[in-house]
């Protein structure tokens, strides 16, 4: 009986180590593409920053600073900078660098995926496939146009989950992914990260600052009027379809 009971745990043994093999093998392969994709796109590559994921700390990046930032490449697009990483095995990360942060923070994650945990994020409405969170609904509604319906709605599948805080912006997608799905993610959180140039910046919370407005959208109106409004709501309702105000116009 005893020797059976050895020779089981033998057999696990050399299946663990089997898997840790295969596993390690796979993470090399994964790492030789990124760092061979870098180069080609002319990005800079680094096998490893463990202190990277500790500056995010919302959506897949929660409590995940004793996580290490593996295959990491860091490059420009859009004229902003931006990083790539594996948070182990976790998920692939992109996180896209703007010139001015803010006080506010947008998540725009898909029905079905969960509730954002944290308490300062509230829910602001559906918009396209994705459900709206922010910790400023006022501003967030401003956000929250036309344009920004068009974004969510050509969205990548593989792009799970998109958020920003401070100063970045990032998205989520599987371990795995392709160099031409890295390419579209990229592409994906840069487009977002120009939308929400618009965001006023730490030193002036309260409105859209002139300086960083995006001038191919409407400046917000006094008092709410001329708000965007959002795509649907939850619960399955339909657009509204109303349209804004205009001066002079009885209606609130």
């Amino acid at each position: 009986m005893t020797g059976m009971w050895f020779l089981l745990a033998l057999i696990a043994l050399v299946g663990a180590c089997a898997l840790l093999y295969f596993d390690r093998s796979r993470r090399d392969q994964t790492g030789r593409v990124r760092q061979i994709w870098a180069k080609a796109q002319g990005y800079k590559y680094t096998d490893t920053e463990p202190q990277l994921p500790g500056q995010y700390h919302r959506a897949v990046m929660a409590k995940q600073e004793y996580l290490n930032a593996i295959d990491v490449v860091r490059g420009e697009r859009r004229g902003e900078s931006f990083v790539l990483f594996d948070l182990e095995d976790t998920a692939t990360i992109v996180a896209v660098k703007r010139e001015v942060g803010s006080d506010v923070d947008i998540d725009l994650r898909l029905k079905s995926t969960p509730p954002p945990k944290d308490s300062d994020l509230e829910l602001l409405g559906a918009m396209g496939p994705r459900v709206v969170f922010s910790t400023d609904l006022e501003i967030a509604r401003r956000v929250c146009d036309q344009r920004m319906v068009a974004f969510t709605e050509s969205v990548p599948p593989h792009v799970n989950m998109l958020w920003s805080e401070g100063a970045w912006t990032l998205g989520s997608m599987p371990i795995g992914s392709s160099g031409r799905e890295w390419d579209s993610a990229i592409e994906t959180v840069a487009r977002l990260s120009g939308i929400l140039h618009v965001l006023p910046p730490v030193s002036g919370r309260g409105d859209f600052d002139q300086a960083h407005h995006d001038p191919s959208r409407p400046h917000p109106r006094e008092g709410g009027r001329g708000r965007p409004v959002v795509a649907q709501q939850v619960g399955g309702r339909r657009p509204t379809g109303r349209p804004p105000v205009r001066p002079g116009d009885s209606r609130g």
